[in-house]
């Protein structure tokens, strides 16, 4: 039996993967190997009545809840939002091979990352690391404790926050797993009146109504949108990312 095919999304905070926990859902039920890896443990995220090792703790088992929810291994790094810069401005090389290392561990074919313009900087810097990072992983020359990946992963970036610009290459139906995503969401408590009161927006609505307009725009319930990423060696045939598509209807 053929090995199932491996995906890898990494995004900066317990959270974030909300915007393609649907296709991380449909990918595992149609059993792809799914990881998730999450480089900020959310530290910075509210709850000003816990310590900063409070919220990251906090944050953590949410996020476990979360990937429990949609199926996926969930890698988590647990840098500090308070830290996150300074290890990418003073220690690039380490932050880099943490991401190198998480890369050989799931071995992805692809790799989901967040948009290179997205609003958040810790957003962008870990879409910017992960692309160098996977592009290394494969390289023996490189050497760590886990042995090199197989391949150059193909990278598809993830829609950047409404109402930034953003022509999507890629719709995927996720009508049969949109509830699970939506789930995943609520397990992030902590992060519910947070989110409201500081960016003032029901972060569960906009997930929602993101993903019920992306289903409009292609006639289904509900959709997530994608770009393909414009950097040489990190695109595909349609015939090879086909699998990591799979029909939401089953």
């Amino acid at each position: 039996m053929a090995s199932p095919h491996r995906v890898l999304a990494v995004v900066a905070h317990p959270d974030d993967e909300s915007w393609c926990s649907g296709l991380l859902a449909a990918q595992v039920d149609a059993g792809l190997e799914v990881h998730l890896g999450i480089v900020s443990n959310g530290n910075l995220g509210g709850m000003p009545e816990l310590t900063a090792t409070e919220r990251g703790e906090t944050r953590h088992r949410e996020a476990e809840r979360a990937a429990e929810v949609i199926g996926c291994h969930l890698h988590f790094l647990d840098i500090g939002d308070d830290e996150l810069m300074e290890h990418y401005t003073n220690r690039y090389v380490e932050l880099e091979w943490r991401l190198r290392d998480l890369v050989r561990e799931a071995d992805p074919e692809l790799m989901i990352v967040p948009a290179l313009d997205d609003y958040h900087q810790h957003h962008r810097l870990v879409a910017e690391v992960a692309l160098n990072a996977s592009t290394g992983a494969a390289n023996s020359a490189l050497v760590s404790e886990k042995p090199p990946s197989s391949c150059v992963p193909t990278v598809i970036h993830i829609q950047p926050l409404p109402p930034a610009p953003f022509a999507p290459d890629l719709y995927v139906d996720i009508s049969s797993t949109a509830e699970r995503k939506f789930n995943a969401f609520l397990c992030h408590e902590s992060q519910h009146s947070y989110l409201q009161s500081h960016h003032r927006t029901d972060f569960l609505e906009l997930v929602r109504s993101t993903a019920r307009l992306h289903g409009m725009a292609c006639s289904v319930e509900y959709a997530e949108a994608y770009t393909l990423c414009r950097r040489w060696n990190r695109t595909a045939t349609v015939q090879a990312l086909a699998p990591f598509f799979p029909d939401a209807t089953g």
